[in-house]
């Protein structure tokens, strides 16, 4: 690492909150390990219904997007243990792999939902496609259509990034199906998750344990 590097490196964040996560992010430049990570400033903010709604970079959204995640899992997890890589999301924020949407109330700016997409490039057809990590509105907001209005600015998002192919992966216990076609998704898979936290194989589910209802 060079003193001009690390110089020009510590330039481009003057200002800013110097954060664990900021200081490894200005390591990395400074070594070699350029900054490509998503402008959210590419993307107009908008705003519907008293929410607003913009892309937020992972290393700014900080505690608001770790809670939010945090309640997203605790909702989902069904007890599951819960360690979640932090390095390795702000690695591919890093990498322009990972965008994230928001949509936070106008009045007081509470993180109210969001969106998680990896962005990536079809192997097969060289097309730049995306994939949901996480998609979660707080349970208060459900019925103000929040939802709906963040995937579709989202959805307007990545076509100008180039993104052609989407999928998502609608929740079926809180009738998000529904918003999935009322958006035009196709359904053309079926999801299956098989989870095991035991030491022994034989305990794992089977087709005899009533996996399938």
């Amino acid at each position: 690492m060079t003193r001009e590097m690390l110089s020009v490196a510590l330039a481009r964040h003057m200002g800013q909150v110097l954060t664990p996560e900021l200081a490894k992010a200005i390591a990395r430049e400074a070594c070699g390990n350029p900054d490509l990570s998503i402008d959210p400033w590419q993307f107009a903010p908008e705003r519907h219904g008293g929410y607003a709604f913009q892309c937020e970079r992972l290393i700014d959204g900080g505690l608001d997007l770790r809670q939010h995640r945090a309640s997203y899992l605790h909702e989902t997890s069904n007890g599951a243990p819960v360690r979640t890589d932090w390095r390795r999301l702000h690695d591919l924020a890093h990498r322009g792999q990972l965008v994230i949407y928001t949509a936070r109330e106008i009045q007081g700016n509470a993180l109210v939902g969001s969106v998680w997409l990896y962005v990536g490039t079809n192997v097969d057809t060289d097309v730049m496609n995306v994939t949901d990590d996480i998609l979660y509105v707080e349970p208060a907001h459900r019925g103000s259509l929040v939802g709906l209005h963040l995937v579709q600015y989202a959805e307007r998002c990545i076509f100008a990034l180039g993104v052609r192919e989407a999928t998502f992966h609608f929740r079926l216990e809180n009738g998000a199906d529904r918003m999935a076609r009322f958006l035009g998704y196709t359904p053309d898979a079926v999801r299956v998750t098989k989870t095991h936290y035991g030491d022994q194989f034989a305990d794992a589910p089977t087709r005899h344990k009533g996996v399938f209802k």
